[in-house]
């Protein structure tokens, strides 16, 4: 008995490695071929890794330098992980608040700086109710926003929008891991398609008219003071 015993466990253990390996080369071949479809959207594209071994996509699109990578939420054990996509706008003119907008919000989402933030803004009337509203010493005028926001949160898989002085980003899921495979094993495995470039260049239209709304409040405030001067 005690021989078959052995015997199962050296075949379960066998087949548990083989398991393991398999996810392992699956995660990576997914990973590495993420953004294959998007690299065409931005000019002088680079890609590399950050330090999570995550794929970063980098380039200019539409005037401004952008990036795109990508966070594994396992965090949160009672649901199936999520994989989200981050957009980053870096600013070309320096604004002077700060916004962030989740909808949502289930006290976890580690990818955004506003848990330590302390300052809230009532939520406009036009946009998602189920959210919180945060910013850090001096906050965006939303009226630069208030149009946009609303559509942007139209799609259900938009999770975050945050603007910063020097940037502008969004936070998207784009997909979830396999059910079996997390509930099972606790082991995060998402498909391994790439990213649709048509989500990507919605994404990105978006992000960059945000900026350039925040951006154009800035000129026509200086422009104000310019003639007030005058």
């Amino acid at each position: 008995m005690n021989i078959v015993v052995l015997l199962l466990l050296i075949v379960m253990t066998v087949m548990l490695y083989r398991k393991y390996s398999h996810a392992v080369r699956y995660k990576a071949d997914a990973r590495g071929r993420i953004f294959d479809e998007c690299s065409p959207l931005v000019t002088n594209a680079q890609q590399r890794l950050d330090k999570a071994n995550l794929p970063v996509l980098e380039g200019d699109y539409d005037g401004y330098k952008v990036s795109l990578s990508i966070v594994e939420d396992t965090l949160g054990w009672r649901k199936v992980p999520p994989l989200w996509l981050l957009i980053k706008v870096e600013a070309n003119l320096q604004s002077a608040g700060t916004l962030d907008f989740i909808v949502r919000p289930s006290n976890n989402e580690f990818y955004s700086p506003s848990w330590q933030w302390n300052e809230n803004l009532a939520i406009p009337a036009n946009w998602p109710q189920h959210a919180i509203l945060k910013y850090q010493h001096q906050a965006v005028a939303l009226a630069l926003i208030n149009t946009i926001t609303p559509q942007l949160f139209a799609d259900a898989n938009m999770k975050e929008l945050l603007i910063m002085p020097n940037f502008t980003r969004l936070t998207y899921m784009v997909k979830q891991a396999e059910r079996g495979e997390y509930l099972i094993m606790r082991n995060a495995i998402y498909e391994n398609t790439p990213i649709s470039r048509d989500v990507v260049e919605a994404l990105l239209k978006q992000a960059v008219a945000i900026r350039q709304s925040i951006e154009k409040g800035i000129d026509n405030s200086v422009t104000v003071l310019k003639n007030q001067a005058a």
